[in-house]
């Protein structure tokens, strides 16, 4: 992948090419009344009423510049579509915040990208993503089957049979495919080794990405103090009560690196002490945290159990949508005993609690944020609060609010008043605007890291082996790129429909993988990634057998084709 206009029109033309000499056969050129591709499965009927005819089916997506494998690869099953399936499907790529405001209104058919399980806990994905009160579940997916599952498998404290509830909702998303993965993603990551003591680099699921490499790498220089990296695209919600701050990495890094959690999760994802310093399960609802003694927020206040009981409680009262599934949801009641003693009572067993509940929601200052809320009069959805840099972040974290200058550059100082202080003095995200210039960056040292990296990966390999002066990392993650489709409206509310998506995507799996994203990653079943691996179910249900079993799927439920190669709905369907 040199050029990425380039490589987009490589990846149709070869892959295409190679599956219509295997499998389009052809209904239509064999009697010679139409044309494109298809399979010997397909009905072909004649004068099907217009309104049978299936509309266009909108790809909601980022913008090549945004990330030029995945906008190639989503053309490219695009096109298998419309031109293979007789299925008219539109790549519609638009800005970051587009996408996910459109995504959550149901402005789309079909929306692609990256997704993780958040400190490798496979409860994150699970409820959120497709339990049918999901905070996170913007397909609309519904399932009283598949509910069950998902909430029996958080009270579940026997390790094995929890393992099986978790292969089972695997299995029946596999089954009735509201998501369709793309790739398990390789990421490799390069850095200014001639600025850090390379055995300083802490490595995890995200890469470099992550606290513990932001506070313990050492610099080698003067140039090392100040860490300059891409983070990927703007931030554009810094508001810790707001949905979007926790959930897109381009907001979830910087929020996690200016506040603490009760506990992190370690570079194996282990759950580790942080803001507190240990905890005790008294029994199965009844958990007791002791916190660290000296703590303060950036603007020198005392952290205590105070702050702690403020900021869950004000969820349990105000239920912010962002943490419905992890805690107003779980949580019972929470009181604190003297300064540095929190103890949950909750709801019901509720096992993932440590990683996705006590490692995820942010210790906010009751001090400020009282203040903050009324000051804005913002009182009843405090995450509705524009956060600036007149009115700015105070947390506890490693790293403080500097300056915001947003859509270009976010400054944060280091506080050096932390329990783990880094050893620079500041992380500067600053994103460019292609991943050429992010690349140019690196080597002329404007930046000092990658973060993220979307660009040409062998070009950036061969820049590495090039200049001594660089260095890179490779890792597998815990997230996959995947498809989500709208399951609240045709066609894609069809069950049938969704299954020879999926025999679509896997169909054309690999071709992402060698020419979209340069061999780097592996093909994918399932929404638990395989380095999870006493999570991830090898045996997920998929479909298979690319146009041919597609086509099959749908002519068994009742599709049909005209004479030129459009799809129409079963008799009694209509589309949108």
């Amino acid at each position: 992948m040199r050029k990425m206009g380039a490589a987009g029109a490589a990846i149709g033309s070869v892959s295409i090419a190679g599956c219509s000499g295997e499998q389009t056969t052809t209904t239509q050129g064999d009697d010679g009344s139409g044309g494109g591709g298809g399979s010997d499965a397909r009905v072909v009927e004649e004068d099907l009423p217009e309104e049978r005819m299936m509309d266009d089916v909108i790809h909601l997506a980022y913008t090549e510049q945004y990330n030029p494998g995945r906008y190639q690869a989503n053309q490219y099953v695009d096109q298998r579509l419309t031109d293979e399936m007789g299925i008219p499907t539109v790549t519609d790529p638009v800005e970051a915040t587009v996408v996910a405001s459109r995504e959550e209104s149901g402005e789309y058919d079909i929306v692609t990208y990256r997704w993780s399980a958040n400190n490798g806990e496979p409860d994150s994905i699970i409820v959120p993503r497709f339990a049918s009160d999901g905070s996170q579940n913007w397909t609309g997916f519904s399932s009283e089957e598949y509910d069950e599952i998902a909430y029996e498998q958080r009270q579940e404290t026997d390790r094995e049979a929890r393992q099986e509830l978790v292969h089972q909702a695997q299995d029946i998303i596999g089954e009735q495919r509201p998501e369709n993965q793309f790739l398990f993603n390789e990421y490799y990551y390069a850095f200014r080794s001639d600025r850090f003591e390379e055995d300083s680099v802490v490595v995890t699921d995200t890469g470099l990405r992550n606290i513990w490499n932001y506070t313990q790498i050492e610099p080698k220089n003067e140039e090392g103090n100040t860490i300059v990296t891409n983070n990927w695209d703007p931030s554009d919600q810094l508001n810790p009560l707001n949905a979007n701050a926790i959930g897109p990495s381009r907001n979830w890094t910087p929020t996690r690196f200016m506040h603490d959690m009760l506990i992190r999760t370690g570079p194996e994802l282990e759950a580790q002490p942080w803001a507190a310093t240990e905890w005790e399960w008294e029994d199965d609802t009844t958990v007791t945290f002791q916190l660290r003694e000296g703590m303060t927020f950036h603007d020198g206040e005392p952290v205590t159990a105070s702050d702690v009981v403020w900021t869950y409680q004000l969820m349990l009262d105000l239920e912010p949508p962002a943490y419905l599934n992890n805690v107003v949801q779980v949580v019972d009641s929470v009181e604190q005993d003297g300064d540095y003693t929190v103890t949950f009572s909750l709801e019901e067993p509720y096992v993932p609690f440590i990683k996705t509940t006590a490692g995820i929601v942010p210790i906010l200052p009751e001090h400020y944020w009282t203040s903050l809320m009324e000051e804005t009069g913002t009182t009843e959805q405090p995450w509705q609060i524009s956060i600036t840099d007149d009115r700015p972040v105070v947390g506890s974290g490693p790293f403080q609010w500097g300056t915001w200058d947003q859509g270009s550059r976010f400054e944060m100082p280091s506080f050096d008043d932390h329990f783990m202080a880094p050893n620079i003095d500041m992380r500067i995200q600053r994103p460019l605007s292609t991943t050429d210039a992010e690349y140019e960056a690196l080597l002329n040292g404007d930046y000092d890291l990658l973060d993220y990296w979307f660009g040409d990966t062998e070009q950036l390999a061969g820049a590495v082996e090039e200049n001594d002066f660089l260095s890179s990392i490779e890792t597998l993650g815990v997230g996959r790129q995947s498809a989500w489709v709208n399951c609240q409206r045709p066609p894609f509310d069809h069950v049938p429909m969704r299954q020879a998506f999926n025999a679509v995507v896997n169909d054309s799996q690999q071709t992402i993988i060698n020419e979209a994203f340069d061999g780097y990653g592996q093909e994918a079943r399932t929404f638990i990634n395989p380095s999870l691996s006493f999570w991830h179910n090898e045996d997920t249900t998929f479909f298979d057998g690319g146009i041919e079993g597609a086509t099959t799927i749908l002519a068994d439920a009742g599709y049909v084709w005209d004479s030129d190669g459009n799809i129409h709905y079963p008799e009694g369907m209509t589309g949108k």
